[in-house]
């Protein structure tokens, strides 16, 4: 056989490997993790063990709530996403920051999950603000109890449908901006309901959820049991 026909034959033969049984398929192989670039990917490997898909139970709060997602800024999901939460479980993900993800991996997850924006599913009541300052402790104690008391306890030590809130140890894992937005947005998933639907009829408004925030911040304790002090910030 003639060199020129057996390097063709043997071109053939490797350009047809894909067809041959149990061989990989392209979207079945390996690619390395800066060259993923489809959102389901992105988010499923790095995303949905923490927070879920919406109806699964989770951690976090899940990134398809939509009270949550309209009151998040795109430049704090940025911020959080690349350079994660200091002092909690959120890592970063960024390659600057020492994670794995490119600069525009991190866009096609912020945009892919402002995409589950749903105008249809919000409240018709005023929404509270992402953020804002601590509000009064003995008006969160009361405002608590109404909106709050049914499920976890006017104490906020627990009830029939739901834990404590209060325990200190709990209020370690999570910083005061997760307190507001759970408190805000709720958790669904879990039988929580968002602002405007903790109590019949009344949505609560932005003193009622800084009041409450400002309640639950009163009960952290240093590692000697002694109270931490009134904070001036989420």
């Amino acid at each position: 056989m003639k060199p020129i026909l057996v390097m063709a034959t043997v071109a053939l033969g490797l350009s047809g490997c894909d067809r041959f049984p149990g061989q990989p398929t392209a979207a079945d192989r390996w690619q390395a993790p800066t060259a993923i670039s489809d959102f389901k990917t992105l988010y499923t490997q790095n995303c949905l063990g923490c927070h879920g898909d919406g109806q699964s139970i989770a951690g976090s709060i899940t990134m398809k709530n939509p009270v949550y997602l309209q009151i998040l800024p795109e430049a704090v999901l940025r911020q959080v996403v690349s350079v994660g939460i200091p002092g909690s479980n959120m890592p970063a993900f960024a390659v600057s920051s020492g994670g794995q993800l490119t600069d525009a991996q991190i866009d096609v997850l912020v945009q892919g999950i402002l995409a589950w924006k749903n105008p249809n599913a919000l409240p018709t009541a005023p929404i509270p603000a992402y953020s804002a300052a601590l509000g009064d402790v003995a008006a969160g104690a009361e405002a608590f109890a109404l909106a709050c008391g049914s499920c976890h306890g006017t104490e906020g030590n627990g009830g029939e449908k739901a834990g404590s809130v209060v325990n200190p140890k709990y209020l370690d894992l999570v910083s005061n901006q997760y307190l507001r937005t759970v408190t805000i947005a709720g958790r669904p998933e879990l039988g929580c309901p968002d602002f405007a639907h903790r109590i019949p009829g009344q949505a609560m408004d932005a003193a009622a959820v800084a009041n409450i925030v400002a309640w639950l911040d009163s009960h952290r304790r240093n590692k000697f049991g002694k109270p931490m002090g009134p904070r001036t910030s989420p």
